[in-house]
């Protein structure tokens, strides 16, 4: 298991990036070479199978699975944070959906699958965990950083520098939301589901995309970092052992453990992304 990250983390998060950036574009390359008359979309799916394969085979080398957030329904807390998420993943079908054959739908939610798989995994799971010691705040803002300028790496399978450039920052307020919700709920696994939904919702929904996208950028960014200040005003750094799941979820996860017995005392426990 690699232990130097936990000394310097953000050197091994800068490593961690730049090993990401040179396989994706080393793929690229290669499949350009190899495949001339393939298409970006071809390529961009083989490089993903590449990507999936190296991620799942590093990852148990950072961190045990559950403390990358791959666990079970039992360890998992706050789910009501999901809402927000949730509801912004399925706002492209509030028009209905474009007609998609059944075997493009297919082959859209395997490459999305994948998607999902391997960019929580790697930056919502190993880096961000990696960073943790900075702080949460500090952990999730640079990891989604990084996250966003990952997808810098779609210029060498589209020709469209500004497409590029706006997927870059939308995916760093993707991050941001995605990340302060990680931070809350101890798993990785429903971010997983809910990355697919929202990737397979915006290439098949009939709400226009580009303001569609840009919106649920928006309300992710802002709503991430509204947990980012609730929870350093708790004044706690990054953990993954919060509290009882069966609390309020929209309680704050790192109120003082006596304060909290304090007030299962005197109240019934309350009835989520």
């Amino acid at each position: 298991m690699i232990t130097a990250t936990s000394a310097r983390p953000v050197r091994s998060a800068l490593g961690i990036f730049a090993l990401f950036m040179v396989v994706t574009v080393g793929a690229a390359a290669a499949l350009t070479a190899l495949l001339p008359d393939a298409t970006g979309e071809a390529r961009a799916f083989a490089t993903l199978v590449l990507l999936v394969v190296l991620v799942l085979a590093v990852a148990p080398r950072f961190a045990r699975w559950s403390e990358l957030g791959v666990n079970g329904p039992r360890h998992w807390r706050r789910l009501g944070l999901l809402t927000v998420p949730a509801a912004l993943s399925v706002t492209p079908l509030l028009l209905g959906v474009h007609h998609t054959g059944s075997s493009r739908l297919v082959f859209l939610t395997v490459g999305y699958l994948m998607t999902g798989i391997a960019e929580e995994l790697l930056w919502r799971g190993i880096v961000q965990r990696t960073l943790a010691p900075l702080g949460t705040a500090r952990a999730v803002l640079l990891t989604s950083a990084l996250f966003g300028a990952a997808h810098l790496a779609n210029l060498a399978f589209r020709d469209n520098p500004g497409l590029v450039l706006a997927q870059a920052w939308g995916a760093f307020c993707f991050g941001v939301g995605y990340g302060a919700v990680r931070t809350r709920i101890d798993t990785i696994v429903p971010l997983i589901g809910l990355h697919l939904v929202t990737d397979l919702a915006a290439a098949v929904g009939a709400m226009p995309k580009i303001p569609t996208l840009v919106a649920q950028d928006v309300v992710l960014l802002a709503f991430g970092i509204a947990l980012l200040v609730r929870t350093g005003r708790a004044g706690r750094p990054h953990s993954t052992a919060l509290t009882d799941p069966a609390a309020d979820p929209f309680e704050d996860p790192l109120e003082d453990p006596g304060t909290a017995a304090a007030t299962d005392q005197a109240s019934a426990l309350s009835p989520r992304q």
